[in-house]
């Protein structure tokens, strides 16, 4: 069965062996992963994990384009792929994404069992907040982000909803692959069997747009949840202000980004029944020394570029009304 990720990546060098582990383990086989103006070695890295033989490595079309809409370019761009056809299932996410199964042994087949039948599973986001950590450290973020949003709640200016990603098998026939979700003709809906993260039945006309995000009562986590390392630590915040954003250059992460993703209102470790073996597969991948290298150089990379960010007056202003809101406000869960 090939189970096909799609993933667009720019300067995550130093998350990448996690990422990659992790998903493989839980029964990914076909990594497509497009990269864009990287200045960490993020690029090398996917070159030397295609060498291997681990995934796919392609140039984000934007390199040519010269368009700043990287995501939506790589998702118009990997239509024009027969290899989906080929495809069991496919779900396009981003490498701060886990996708957390909660049925069974919490494998890809677990789920797929779970939901009995159904062909296209479109399942949460749990945003995951700094749980009040402040430093960048090279360590499985399953491992250093246990705090996350409530499972339910109004964090959307008094609207309980949640971001969205799916999983679509060939069943479906998805006329075309969206960011979160498929797109399906109105005459193939009957086809199509659709479900939430809980397994609970959505209505199949909800593809025939993408479907960014679900409002309550129509999502859940009973079955598989996105983990959504959005902020991560107060530094590493800072290195993803400094990159922007992926599809809008004239949006960064900023103080009210934060402030609206750092909420650590619910302890959830669920995923953490993974970290050995990750760790153990993170092991494996860097025995080949050039993988090693890369990912020690981004490391430093990152620390390097953290000492200059701080010596910028606005990074620097940042960064501290960032570490004033987390010891005013850190909402750890008891």
């Amino acid at each position: 069965m090939r189970i096909t990720s799609i993933t667009p990546m720019k300067d995550e060098a130093p998350f990448i062996l996690e990422w990659y582990a992790y998903h493989s383990l839980i029964g990914f086989n076909d990594f497509l992963v497009f990269s864009n103006d990287c200045t960490d070695g993020t690029d090398l890295m996917l070159e030397r994990l295609d060498e291997l033989g681990k995934l796919r490595h392609f140039a984000n079309p934007t390199m040519f384009t010269k368009s700043t809409h990287h995501h939506w370019q790589v998702i118009r761009y990997i239509n024009t792929f027969t290899r989906l056809k080929r495809s069991d299932w496919v779900a396009s996410f981003d490498v701060d994404e886990f996708i957390c199964v909660n049925a069974g042994d919490g494998t890809l087949q677990a789920l797929f069992d779970a939901v009995n039948g159904a062909n296209v599973i479109t399942f949460n986001q749990l945003n995951f907040g700094s749980g009040g950590l402040d430093t960048y450290e090279d360590r499985l973020l399953i491992d250093q982000f246990e705090y996350a949003w409530a499972y339910e709640g109004e964090y959307h200016r008094g609207v309980s909803r949640r971001g969205t990603k799916s999983l679509t098998h060939k069943s479906a026939n998805a006329s075309n692959f969206a960011n979160h979700s498929p797109n399906v003709r109105k005459e193939d809906l009957g086809g199509v069997k659709y479900v939430n993260g809980s397994g609970a039945p959505l209505d199949a006309s909800r593809l025939l747009n993408d479907v960014k995000f679900l409002e309550a009562p129509d999502f859940g986590y009973d079955l598989v949840q996105l983990n959504h390392y959005v902020v991560k630590s107060a530094e590493s915040f800072l290195l993803q202000a400094d990159r922007g954003n992926a599809n809008h250059a004239d949006r960064s992460a900023d103080f009210k980004y934060w402030r609206r993703y750092n909420n650590n209102d619910v302890h959830d470790t669920r995923i953490q029944r993974w970290s050995e073996r990750v760790q153990d597969a993170v092991a494996e991948l860097r025995k080949d020394p050039e993988l090693n290298d890369l990912h020690q150089r981004a490391v430093e990379i990152h620390k390097n570029r953290l000492v200059e960010l701080k010596k910028d007056e606005n990074m620097s202003g940042l960064y501290n009304r960032i570490r004033k809101q987390q010891r005013k406000k850190p909402g750890l869960a008891g």
